[in-house]
């Protein structure tokens, strides 16, 4: 008699004991908890390196990295709109 309701957020409905012939309140719902998974990947910070050494404004960019695969830090060739040219990104977090 349990019906299954929604398992998007994992509530699901269980029927009621039936106590006596007056009541006969519904089914009650019971929200179940999932755990967290504690992730591989983590959101990162890169920041241009030659715009620090020429005193210029550094640019910022985000990403997510596997510390499985990469554990060192992250180490991109991206574009930094202030100085209009591709230079080395390191990760500061």
């Amino acid at each position: 008699m349990a019906l299954q309701a929604s398992s998007l957020f994992g509530t699901r409905l269980v029927a009621a004991p039936a106590v006596s012939a007056r009541t006969s309140s519904g089914p009650k719902q019971v929200t179940t908890c999932m755990a967290k998974k504690k992730g591989i990947r983590v959101v990162v910070t890169i920041e241009c390196t030659e715009a620090r050494k020429e005193g210029g404004t550094p640019s910022r960019y985000t990403t997510e990295k596997n510390r499985k695969n990469t554990p060192d830090k992250l180490e991109l060739v991206k574009y930094n709109k202030f100085l209009r040219r591709r230079t080395l990104h390191k990760e500061i977090k």
